[in-house]
């Protein structure tokens, strides 16, 4: 059996066969051997340097105005450079910019680190309040979100309050996040990468050749992900946005060998939403048959990545050797069984960080109005033919 050569915690898989017809979850059988190590950042202490630059008219109205206009967050650094020279000589600034830097160059090095952060800045505001001169600032609890009790924040003048963690209160609140949109980019990028470099992913997305096309076509043969609504994502207000994900997955060759992408959905915010993406999420030249799956996730704070895409991979290498003489159809789901047997258990006793699982759809099949096994998300999904120049 094969052994991922960048799994740096030994993660135990138990696998059990299922059909790729079946609507019934699977309870997982990864017991992680640690949760993801606890967060770099002290968003408490960001928050409260973020408030001594409030205090600054400017700054102020720079930030305001960046936080209502660009959904569904901003990252830090990026505010920092645009009131540069309101504040730049205050230590809260310089602190800020240290540490938001040191992040962002952790982040984007060859070697994914352990952990990812990106300090991000967003703003609850339902009621389109104008008002700001009661603005809080607060940040997610650290832990399991089933555990928090309360929400932490503090007023423009550092006293602190306590806010419901399932209703959001009616005065605006600008919140402090490190495990959002822009940490979820970098983190699919490194899952990728490290399933192309265990064999489970071809070089598409690594050399982004769109126009690579098979023999058998004059361009790319593809299914298109034309509508998604989710039920419920279950989130407390304070989380913000989703941060969902696609994992594909195919039997690519003869002898059973899986094909496995991460897609992330970045526009996939909230629930009860209806989006229209245009997402191309599975491209048929990769797969030696007509059939592939498709699952949701949304990011989970307390789960480490690496840990994560190991435990996929491990899971998937642990079939490979059973199932080369198996009807490809069931090696199909099996492969979909793996994925979810590497996720964590809190995500089965919580039902908030996977979202659904899409199985057995086919080439050239349009759907419409179409639920996932779990009824938590449902799609309109067609065929789409991108032809070569």
């Amino acid at each position: 059996m094969k052994t991922p050569r960048f799994l740096l915690k030994t993660l135990l898989v138990s696998l059990f066969v299922v059909s790729c017809n079946s609507s019934d979850e699977l309870n997982t059988q990864l017991e992680p051997s640690e949760q993801a190590e606890l967060n770099l950042v002290n968003k408490e202490e960001v928050a409260l340097k973020f408030i001594d630059l409030m205090q600054n008219k400017d700054f102020e109205k720079v930030t305001l105005e960046l936080l209502k206009n660009q959904k569904p967050s901003v990252v830090m650094s990026d505010i920092l450079e645009k009131t540069s020279e309101f504040v730049q000589n205050q230590e809260s600034y310089k602190s800020l910019v240290k540490e938001t830097s040191t992040l962002e160059k952790r982040a984007n090095q060859e070697e994914a680190p352990d952990k990812i952060e990106i300090v991000e800045v967003w703003m609850n505001n339902p009621k389109g309040n104008i008002d700001f001169s009661n603005v809080l600032f607060s940040f997610a609890p650290k832990g399991d979100e089933s555990t928090w009790s309360k929400i932490k924040a503090f007023t423009i003048d550092k006293k602190e309050v306590f806010l419901d963690v399932n209703e959001a209160p009616n005065q605006p609140v600008i919140v402090i996040e490190t495990d959002g949109f822009e940490t979820l980019k970098r983190e699919v990028a490194y899952m990728n990468k490290y399933l192309r470099e265990e064999g489970v992913q071809n070089a598409r997305f690594n050399d982004l050749n769109m126009q690579t096309v098979s023999s058998k076509s004059a361009g790319l043969e593809t299914t298109k992900l034309d509508k998604i609504r989710l039920n419920d994502d279950e989130e407390p207000w304070i989380s913000g946005a989703a941060e969902v994900y696609a994992i594909t997955s195919g039997i690519k060759d003869g002898d059973n060998n899986p094909e496995i992408k991460v897609i992330p959905m970045y526009y996939l915010d909230y629930d009860g939403t209806d989006y229209y993406p245009n997402q191309i999420m599975l491209f048929w030249d990769d797969y030696q048959y007509q059939a592939a799956n498709i699952q949701l996730f949304e990011k989970d704070d307390n789960v480490n990545y690496k840990d994560l895409v190991s435990a996929i991979i491990n899971g998937v290498f642990q079939i490979i050797g059973t199932v080369s003489t198996q009807p490809w159809v069931s090696v199909l789901g099996q492969v979909a069984g793996a994925i979810i047997q590497a996720m964590p258990d809190s995500w089965y006793t919580n039902n908030d960080d996977y979202v659904d699982s899409f199985y057995t759809i086919e080439k050239n099949k349009s759907y419409t109005n179409y639920y996932g096994a779990r009824g938590n998300a449902k799609v309109n999904l067609s065929p789409y033919f991108i032809a070569s120049n």
